[in-house]
């Protein structure tokens, strides 16, 4: 049999045929050899289909449909490149299978991604092809030569401060999109390829689902079914109908580029398609960014780079479209006046070298003071992809060499006298919508925890960190926890399994050019509660604005969410005695329509309050400047800003943590986030979501008060824990407050030990015998 070599497309940016590294390696290598080209693509069970949401398989089926029928049509031409093999299973033993029996020399494969299943599947496949002394060849899809950031020991030298990251590569090409695949697919006029290899196909999205359920576990499915579980992002239809293919994608990028930001976004992000219109797919975060575009234009009130972030994302995220494609389109499609730099200032550390492929003068370090051309929304969607990759890169390698993965760790001197100890977590990654770069760290359970009977055991935390905060905030929490834990238990280690996550915008997370509200937040605690942890019982602790969004998550999530913790929390709070709910006319029927709660409110895009009012006269553009503004006057001021807020147990207020926030805060994207504060939609009051329909009785509520809190002041700290202990007495069996005196508003960092031992008190006295099944706290 003749010798074949396999393009193994994983969907990890690999689902195209141009600019692809696999393609073009493999085919020019195989015409010299006299070799045959099989492109691959296993459905992998753990990768591809277990917990996957419907959107995403439906997603992947649609990619992979437009690809497979763009191989045919190249593969009826040539004999070098057979049609495309579509098997299902595990990559680990289904790949090498297939390169036995295709008696292949040699396996092309794009670079490890982050996303810890995908990694995963990418590794072990591959060692066990090395093992069969088959050629592993990976290829890269980075903008920039892969070794710019590596000492001559091979190791990740990549700066983890954004400002140092530009100055390295405002001096660096940027690579070329490679075309070259098509010089050696010579034609063939018989059209019958050499070689002829089994394929199971490519299912249908029904088929897809249907696979999918049956590898997905039951409390999963049932947490897809609730109605307030629904997580549809703004604009999925048309994102998913349009721009997903090769072919759409490369077709919306030169309407982009020939029409402009303004004109591209104006066309196809009205407010009806991002409440995408159908009952199945309405949610509050679609809902709330609808209200936004309502009686608008959308160039004049989604954030910048909204529409080449919403439109070219899911296909920059499979593959489809590829990112160096996208960046040269944007770097020499026409020169531009290059903006005003403004974080190191140097107009001189831009580099000449690269000009003859950047004629519009864009730069990883650009950030406009007024507005950004069309260009530079558009390379701001790649710089800023790529920036958020390589740091997670370069968390995981120092993960794997045993040395401090996180911020904070890194900026621990040792003997150094930080505060309270910390217990560092383990870096993961996972991708909100299958597109955005979310961070998040684990803690296992204790030795001894599953030894305990199920019913007496701590369900596992879900801890959402506070605005310009970080997962890595909660590190000395959970050592208080453990040590609290195994004190209390005779030596017996029993601390539930822990997870933190940054929230998109913050921390370790990209900060895409995306319009931010509370409802986009609540939809990634939601997501991650059910593809991550897999909708496992869970007690969820938020902080200050996570606090607010832990709430209303934990509402949505209903019986999964068994109790919810919240320090200084953040979110409105009407006094119970005069709270009367929903407000409705003296008919018992609201103003306009008949909407119950504030919840269903929020699913019809809030039609009894006020419209969104852009900002009079400046217009949209003024946000990014007064997101700019804020962020330039607040940076230098972190470190004493820190020492303020930490001022009753300052030593917690050390390197670690001010680093963790200057560097996030340092990060592309940081402007918008603070902008788009402006466009929230009315909140629903914590009295409705910690009573919902969902949750008819309340789930379990802790309530920690740092009572010296120097973010809203101690007398609103003083006013909120009075009314937080008005709701305990209208409801004592479900609502517990701890007014905790020498803490301020980040009472989990600064007093960790008094925030676990009233934790850990609080989930004795509520889970007893409560937490083996969800009717318990119905």
């Amino acid at each position: 049999m003749k010798k074949s070599r396999l393009v193994w497309l994983t969907g990890h940016e690999d689902l195209r045929l141009h600019d692809h590294g696999g393609f073009n390696n493999a085919l020019k290598m195989a015409a010299e050899r006299d070799e045959i080209v099989i492109p691959v693509f296993i459905i992998d069970t753990k990768v591809h289909l277990r917990s996957q949401s419907h959107v995403a398989l439906r997603r992947l089926h649609h990619c992979l449909s437009s690809l497979e029928r763009d191989i045919l049509s190249l593969s009826l031409a040539s004999p070098l490149l057979s049609q495309l093999v579509v098997r299902t299973g595990s990559s680990s033993w289904v790949l090498p299978a297939l390169a036995q029996e295709t008696n292949a020399v040699a396996c092309h494969c794009v670079v490890d991604d982050v996303v810890s299943s995908m990694r995963s599947m990418q590794r072990s496949a591959c060692e066990h092809l090395i093992e069969m002394e088959i050629d592993v060849l990976r290829w890269s899809t980075a903008i920039r030569p892969d070794d710019s950031f590596r000492n001559s020991a091979k190791q990740t030298m990549l700066p983890s401060y954004f400002p140092d990251y530009c100055q390295i590569v405002n001096k660096l090409p940027t690579i070329r999109p490679d075309d070259t695949f098509h010089n050696f697919l010579p034609k063939c006029d018989s059209g019958v390829n050499q070689i002829s290899i089994k394929t199971d196909g490519i299912p249908t999205s029904y088929e897809l689902i249907r696979m999918a359920e049956a590898v997905t576990p039951v409390s999963v499915l049932d947490a897809s079914k609730q109605q307030h579980c629904n997580t549809y992002e703004p604009y999925e239809e048309i994102t998913s109908e349009r721009w997903l293919t090769e072919k759409g994608a490369k077709k919306a990028l030169e309407e982009y580029c020939n029409n402009g930001n303004d004109e591209f976004t104006d066309k196809h992000f009205i407010s009806s398609d991002a409440a995408n219109l159908g009952s199945d797919s309405k949610s509050m975060y679609a809902s709330s960014v609808a209200r936004i575009v309502k009686n608008h234009m959308p160039s004049d009130v989604l954030a910048q780079r909204e529409g080449p972030t919403r439109a070219f994302s899911p296909a920059l995220s499979l593959g489809a479209l590829s990112s160096r494609e996208v960046l040269d389109t944007a770097r020499n499609r026409s020169p531009v006046t290059p903006p005003i730099l403004w974080w190191d200032g140097k107009a001189d550390s831009h580099s000449t070298s690269d000009d003859d492929n950047n004629r519009a003068g864009l730069y990883p370090s650009d950030s406009s003071v007024w507005g950004r051309s069309s260009e530079g929304c558009l390379s701001d969607v790649i710089e800023w992809r790529e920036w958020y990759f390589l740091l997670a890169q370069r968390s995981l390698a120092l993960q794997e060499r045993g040395e401090p993965a996180t911020s904070g760790a890194e900026r621990i001197k040792p003997n150094q006298n930080a505060g309270d100890p910390r217990e560092f977590g383990h870096v993961n990654y996972w991708r909100f919508k299958n597109q955005y770069l979310v961070r998040y760290l684990t803690w296992s359970a204790g030795k001894d925890y599953y030894t305990q009977a199920e019913e007496t055991r701590i369900p596992a935390l879900l801890l959402v960190h506070g605005f310009a905060a970080s997962a890595e905030q909660y590190e000395r929490l959970v050592y208080s926890i453990r040590q609290q834990t195994i004190k209390s238990n005779n030596g017996k280690d029993v601390t539930p399994p822990i997870f933190a996550m940054d929230l998109l915008g913050f921390g370790h997370a990209e900060k895409p050019g995306l319009t931010f509200t509370q409802y986009l937040w609540e939809s990634q605690i939601i997501d991650f509660a059910v593809e991550v942890m897999e909708a496992t019982p869970m007690v969820m602790v938020g902080n200050s604005i996570g606090g607010g969004l832990a709430a209303g998550a934990a509402s949505s999530l209903g019986g999964i969410c068994r109790g919810l913790v919240l320090c200084n929390t953040a979110g409105i709070l009407i006094d119970p005695e005069a709270y009367e709910g929903y407000p409705i006319d003296e008919n018992g029927m609201d103003m306009k329509r008949s909407i119950n709660s504030h919840t269903e409110a929020a699913l019809e895009g809030n039609p009894n309050e006020p419209p969104y009012s852009p900002v009079p006269i400046l217009g949209n553009k003024v946000l990014d400047t007064f997101g700019l503004s804020i962020v330039s006057l607040i940076y230098p001021q972190i470190e004493e800003r820190l020492s303020a807020i930490y001022g009753n147990n300052i030593m917690n207020a050390d390197a670690a943590v001010t680093y963790a926030i200057q560097q996030s805060a340092s990060s592309p994207g940081s402007p918008n986030i603070i902008g788009s504060g402006q466009k929230l939609a009315p909140n629903r009051p914590l009295n409705e979501v910690l009573f919902s329909d969902g949750n008819e009785h309340g789930f379990p509520v802790l309530v920690l008060n740092g009572m010296n809190d120097m973010v809203s002041s101690p007398e609103v700290a003083k006013k909120r824990a009075e009314l937080f202990s008005k709701l305990s007495k209208l409801h004592p069996e479900k609502i517990k407050v701890e007014k905790l005196h020498n803490a301020g508003h980040c009472p989990h960092d600064e007093a960790p030990d008094k925030c676990a031992d009233a934790m850990l008190k609080w989930f004795d006295s509520s889970f007893q015998n409560t937490v083996a099944t969800p009717e318990a706290t119905l």
